[in-house]
């Protein structure tokens, strides 16, 4: 919900939280009995409702997001007349031949994502989102060539030490970072002293996990980061290191950071962390259900000694 939201204007993100979940692989059919790609997304896979999505942002205000999916013929007609749906699938001979179409409005804008033979197609075309923003899922891994460019980026604006000094934490003999060729393809090494530079991930998934996250917090100034899983890969002797550093990285770059976990000990580690630090910018909204649906609880740092005081499970 929240990486929809940040998107804003671009309902082909719809399709990527697929990815996410592990199942970027999905074949779309073309049938009326057939799923479609997004179906997962609604309550029970209820698509004759719609999905609605409401935010308050510090600059912009509330935000309203809608996702539905459209079926009726009025609608469709409305469509082939307005953007063109035979430029989606222009081997289809009517309207009552399928198409898959999903509906977004943001704010009083429309726009549809439209699935046929060949590509999505999206109309109109959507600006770009209103900040930036990045999803690190837990079972999708990152291709080091993204890493890579992300690096180059911080390199050109003088920041790449911000990622040295991280990275530094998790393995101190780490001396230098830079970008080389590694099986064909631009990929993170670190300097450790030895003979050659090794590529990041033959250094451990934690030095991976940790890196991507970093590169992301700060190639996102004044925008959102969504981590899952945070604690993938990292030792816990390492999670108070690990959350001094993302509240570092963080406020340098204005970034706020979405990071979900199941561990109590990576919740301790934060509060550690935050706790120990000139500021305690640190909160954990734990979602519960209840008779009235799920419901979020929100613990600060009183809330959270209290917690862990009395045993009482926040996760």
């Amino acid at each position: 919900a929240l990486f929809l939201h940040c998107g804003a204007y671009n309902p082909e993100l719809a399709l990527m939280v697929n990815a996410f979940r592990g199942m970027e692989s999905m074949t779309v059919e073309l049938s009326k009995r057939s799923e479609n790609p997004w179906d997962s997304l609604f309550n029970l896979y209820n698509t004759h409702e719609s999905i609605e999505l409401i935010g308050e942002h510090t600059v912009t205000g509330s935000r309203t997001l809608r996702l539905r999916t459209v079926e009726k013929p009025d609608e469709l007609e409305k469509l082939e007349k307005f953007i063109k749906l035979r430029e989606a699938a222009p081997e289809l001979s009517s309207l009552s031949e399928p198409a898959k179409i999903l509906k977004l409005e943001f704010n009083g804008n429309e726009y549809y994502i439209i699935l046929g033979p060949g590509s999505p197609l999206v109309k109109p075309f959507p600006p770009g989102p209103p900040f930036p923003a990045f999803f690190l899922a837990s079972r999708v891994k990152i291709p080091p060539k993204a890493d890579a460019d992300l690096y180059g980026k911080l390199a050109t604006n003088k920041k790449e030490k911000i990622l040295l000094e991280v990275l530094k934490l998790i393995e101190p003999r780490l001396e230098g970072l830079s970008v080389n060729i590694a099986m064909g393809e631009p990929m993170l090494h670190g300097d450790v002293g030895e003979d050659r530079l090794l590529p990041l991930p033959v250094m451990g998934e934690g030095m991976v996990r940790l890196a991507s996250s970093i590169l992301r917090i700060a190639n996102a100034p004044n925008g959102v980061v969504l981590v899952d899983e945070i604690e993938n890969g990292i030792h816990h002797s390492n999670m108070p290191k690990l959350w001094s550093a993302i509240g570092k990285v963080a406020r340098e770059f204005n970034t706020q950071v979405f990071a979900a976990t199941h561990s109590l000990e990576c919740i301790k580690a934060a509060h550690t962390a935050f706790k120990e630090g000139h500021i305690y910018d640190f909160r954990v909204h734990r979602l519960q259900s209840t008779k009235e649906g799920i419901q979020a609880v929100t613990y600060d740092q009183e809330d959270l000694e209290t917690a862990f005081e009395i045993g009482l499970e926040v996760r």
